[in-house]
């Protein structure tokens, strides 16, 4: 058996391997989720203050149809652009995601089950993070493929 090496090339011990394995997956989804509940609130904030200022445009100059009909086009989009990338959907995977790591990696730290045989600990957290990913990587796979903002029903 060889022993697995990082993306440096370097050599890690089992243990090492499962805990770097689980912490980087954990750093991925944090960035991931703060990423997606950035870009779903600064589209939905947008969609609100463009939204209201058509009325408002419509008051102030109510001879130019224009400025409405450009600010109406911004609107649809910004909703085009939440519903291709559904970035409020990818925040809640995501943050499920990393938290069902940090549990595993806490399970992990303290020795308590499945961790609590030293024979069998580090391929455990590899296996359950590898588990958790892909049931992430499903739910995102059948929310693109179905075109839906329902709730994926794939879960880790």
């Amino acid at each position: 058996m060889t022993t697995p090496q990082t993306a440096t090339g370097a050599t890690e011990s089992g243990s090492d391997y499962a805990m770097g394995l689980a912490n980087r997956s954990y750093a991925w989804y944090q960035r991931a989720a703060m990423r997606a509940r950035r870009y779903y609130r600064i589209t939905e904030s947008l969609q609100l203050l463009v939204s209201a200022a058509i009325p408002v445009a419509a008051v102030l100059a109510p001879d130019e149809a224009r400025v409405p009909a450009l600010l109406g086009g911004v609107v649809v989009v910004l909703t085009g652009l939440r519903s291709v990338f559904h970035w409020q959907d990818d925040y809640l995977r995501f943050s499920q995601a990393r938290e069902a790591i940090e549990a595993e990696r806490r399970l992990y730290r303290t020795g308590a089950a499945p961790y609590d045989d030293e024979g069998t600990r580090e391929r455990a957290l590899a296996a359950v993070v590898t588990r958790i990913e892909q049931g992430e990587m499903s739910a995102w796979a059948q929310l693109v493929s179905t075109g839906s903002r329902e709730e994926p029903t794939a879960t880790p």
